[in-house]
């Protein structure tokens, strides 16, 4: 098995150079976040997985009207979904229990499922109202920065197979039969509409459902297994390079490329290491004679 190890990082250092993307700038955000995001299949054999999440504003600049529709990758759902209220529970001048983010708004909705189609959770807010002409909204009035604008649940049902699932923003635009156009996704200022990746960006959220060294996400632990989390552990950790998602779905064989690198850390020790490779080629070695693997005795 050494020797095999050996033959492969050879060849891995044999590789040419893999580059690393460069990071976007830092514009006004609105990012998805949640409690957990990764999860194994062991623990989605006997139920569902539910982690409150939420949807903030990274950057703010001005923001007068929102319009979004909140999506994920099936079965993966959203729910349970309203703007974040406020910690202390402080009411506002009608009674009603104040927002976290913003001071205050004219228009103020999320709707959980449309009764007019199949659209779910649905948000319309604006700022308040003006008499300055040409601004029917005010940029809203930030009260808490640190805190999520909208506040959800995640729900990853049960025997969920490995891969990776996202939640976005729908980017969806329509034409309706009065021939007028439909945005799921139109932000404005006091001023006009914002462009998005211009003057605004949506970072979505990735959900990875991993199992244990099945780096390729078939459904089985292998020797490509074993060969993918050497090539991993040589470029990422031992040549301190970043691979990009195009080259990640070359070296482990999938699109699920998070789910890939988490099942890749065998050791789970939190980083992919010489142990990784090693230690998924003897449990696959294992099972190949007709005995049971056990991850804890591979990895004392």
């Amino acid at each position: 098995m050494k020797k095999t190890i050996a033959m492969l990082s050879t060849a891995v250092m044999a590789a040419g150079l893999l580059t690393q993307p460069a990071s976007a700038a830092d514009l006004m955000t609105f990012r998805f976040a949640a409690d957990k995001t990764a999860f194994t299949t062991d623990e989605l054999k006997d139920g569902d997985q539910v982690v409150h999440g939420g949807l903030y504003i990274d950057n703010y600049s001005a923001l007068a009207e929102i319009r979004m529709i909140l999506k994920s990758d099936a079965p993966v759902i959203i729910e349970n979904g309203d703007f974040t209220k406020d910690a202390g529970g402080e009411l506002d001048s009608d009674g009603n229990v104040r927002d976290a983010f913003f001071e205050k708004h004219s228009t103020h909705m999320y709707t959980q499922k449309s009764t007019l189609d199949d659209d779910t959770n649905i948000i319309l807010w604006a700022g308040p109202e003006t008499q300055i002409a040409g601004e029917f909204h005010a940029n809203g009035v930030v009260r808490d920065q640190k805190s999520s604008f909208l506040s959800f649940d995640y729900r990853l049902p049960k025997g969920l197979t490995a891969g990776d699932y996202h939640a976005y923003v729908s980017e969806k635009v329509i034409t309706n039969k009065a021939g007028f156009i439909e945005e799921d996704l139109a932000i404005s200022d006091s001023k006009h509409q914002l462009e998005l990746g211009k003057e605004f960006a949506i970072q979505p959220i990735t959900f990875s459902v991993y199992t244990r060294g099945d780096v390729n996400c078939d459904g089985s632990v292998s020797i490509e297994d074993a060969q993918a989390a050497l090539i991993l552990y040589t470029e990422e950790e031992v040549a301190d390079r970043r691979l990009t998602d195009k080259e990640l779905e070359e070296v482990t064989k999938t699109k699920h490329v998070q789910a890939a690198k988490l099942a890749a850390d065998a050791s789970q020790n939190s980083k992919i290491d010489a142990t990784d490779p090693q230690g998924i080629l003897e449990y696959y070695v294992t099972e190949m004679a007709g005995n049971k693997a056990d991850w804890s005795k591979i990895f004392k």
